[in-house]
């Protein structure tokens, strides 16, 4: 069974930390947005799986270096479920360009480097939303 991913014209949204610094920084960037319905958090690639089946995100923010399972891994594993399709921010101080292209080639929408890339997060929320709102009105 599919769960709609947005509810109304907000975006659930799944953050994928193990610093807590982090996953307090983007919660407080988004804070009062409009377009969010909902934020959920994970320190670990196992706690991110449950949530992914249970919550079905429209959106994720992941780390590549996690507990467990890697954030490229888990890019990989959500590409490949095709019962979702969330919006896919690599959000990483691993910044090669090789690390760069195999995100982008696995799959993510977006490759953000922790250091300098966070002020491009709402503009991300708001294309994000405005995506997923043309999807459903065209279905």
């Amino acid at each position: 069974m599919s769960i709609s991913v947005m509810i109304g014209n907000m975006l659930k949204i799944l953050l994928v930390d193990d610093s807590e610094f982090i996953l307090q920084r983007v919660q407080h960037l988004l804070t009062g947005m409009q377009q969010i319905h909902e934020i959920r958090t994970a320190t670990s690639a196992e706690e991110a799986d449950r949530w992914i089946e249970d919550y079905n995100p429209s959106l994720i923010f992941l780390d590549i270096n996690l507990p467990g399972k890697n954030g490229l891994q888990m890019l990989k594993d959500i590409r490949s479920n095709k019962s979702i399709d969330p919006v896919v921010v690599i959000l990483t101080n691993n910044t090669l360009s090789g690390y760069r292209n195999e995100c982008m080639q696995a799959g993510a929408d977006y490759f953000l480097d922790k250091a300098k890339d966070f002020s491009s997060i709402p503009d991300i929320i708001i294309e994000t939303a405005d995506k997923f709102a043309l999807k459903s009105r065209s279905n």
